[in-house]
């Protein structure tokens, strides 16, 4: 493939649209909701989960990080009190993170925030022919990538 080629460029093209929409949106998320986007993924997940809390190593799955980055993470929800350590009775080897009724409140508060700014960063650049070939192609590449390693 020749370097500059369709490819090559919708690859950066990729890399580009993500970064900048995540720094926008974590921008946002800091100043008015007083999360980061990560903060704000965690207490996501952790929303959107039987119980509302995970097992440490499969948040980290899910925050693509490793477990010494998710530990620390979790270490500063902690401290803000939204996120508590729960140890699994069954098995004292395993530490769950799980969500506080104020980290319920953070999560709701970054989540209504999120709806505000997407129509200007998100929806209203994209038709929705866009959005549906955009979903189209994210789902293929999603799919490809959850069976290599």
């Amino acid at each position: 493939m020749k370097v500059g080629g369709a490819r090559e460029l919708a690859w950066l093209e990729l890399h580009q649209a993500c970064g900048l929409l995540r720094q926008a949106l974590s921008s946002r998320l800091e100043a008015e909701a007083g999360v980061t986007a990560a903060e704000h993924d965690v207490l996501w997940f952790l929303a959107n989960t039987p119980d509302r809390r995970l097992i440490m190593s499969a948040l980290a799955d899910r925050m693509l990080m490793t477990r010494g980055g998710a530990t620390r993470l979790v270490d500063r929800l902690v401290e803000r009190g939204w996120v508590s350590r729960e140890t699994d009775e069954q098995n004292r080897r395993l530490t769950y993170a799980a969500l506080t009724p104020d980290g319920v409140a953070a999560v709701r508060r970054s989540y209504r925030l999120i709806l505000a700014v997407r129509p200007a960063l998100f929806d209203d650049r994209l038709t929705d022919t866009d959005v549906a070939d955009l979903r189209r192609i994210m789902g293929k590449l999603l799919r490809r990538l959850d069976v290599v390693e």
